[in-house]
């Protein structure tokens, strides 16, 4: 199926999506000591930087809002909700251009505070919804897991992160659902014969 990892700029918001594990119940934002070691670990934040409960919150809300998009790419319906989130994020934060003389222009993000590493974030996003690799990142179809991943399929087709892990749950909880409603029906069939 090919490289599994995402290019560069969502390298970062891939694992910003994974902060949280679904199937083990951690969040790497469940405190604001965990959270401003999680910044610092991936370079948004430096690592004495202060943060209080109202940018722990905002960060979750972002991190959710990024993530009901993500779970929509390849369905073509976008939540309100979650693009009203990451507009009024997007407000807040502010956002410079820097020009150079070999790769042109480049967004940085100029806030303060918790405003600096969502705005990296947001930055990150726009990169990769203008590069085309926005739509690869998805979200396991395996609800118990949850983690986000990038697509690295031809034809983006893929639904999970692992088909060595979900992808084989996935399908032999669906086997197996086959074979108890196929049971099923030729017990009835037998009852009925005799």
């Amino acid at each position: 199926m090919g490289n599994r990892m995402p290019p560069p700029q969502l390298a970062v918001v891939q694992e910003f999506l994974n902060s949280r594990a679904v199937a083990h119940g951690d969040d790497d934002f469940a405190t604001v000591e965990r959270m401003r070691a999680w910044l610092a670990r991936h370079r948004l934040a430096a690592p004495h930087t202060e943060f209080g409960e109202d940018d722990r919150r905002q960060l979750v809300e972002v991190r959710d809002a990024l993530a009901s998009l993500v779970a929509a790419n390849g369905t073509g319906g976008v939540p309100r909700r979650p693009v009203t989130v990451l507009n009024e994020a997007a407000r807040r934060v502010r956002l410079g251009v820097r020009l150079h003389p070999d790769e042109g222009y480049r967004l940085i993000s100029e806030g303060v505070g918790v405003d600096r590493p969502v705005g990296d974030l947001l930055v990150r996003v726009m990169s990769a919804m203008a590069g085309g690799s926005w739509s690869r990142l998805k979200v396991c179809a395996n609800a118990e897991c949850g983690r986000a991943f990038f697509d690295s399929s031809r034809n983006h087709s893929a639904r999970w992160c692992s088909m060595a892990v979900c992808g084989n749950r996935m399908k032999g909880r669906a086997y197996r659902r086959r074979r108890a409603s196929d049971g099923v029906g030729s017990h009835e069939t037998l009852a009925v014969a005799s």
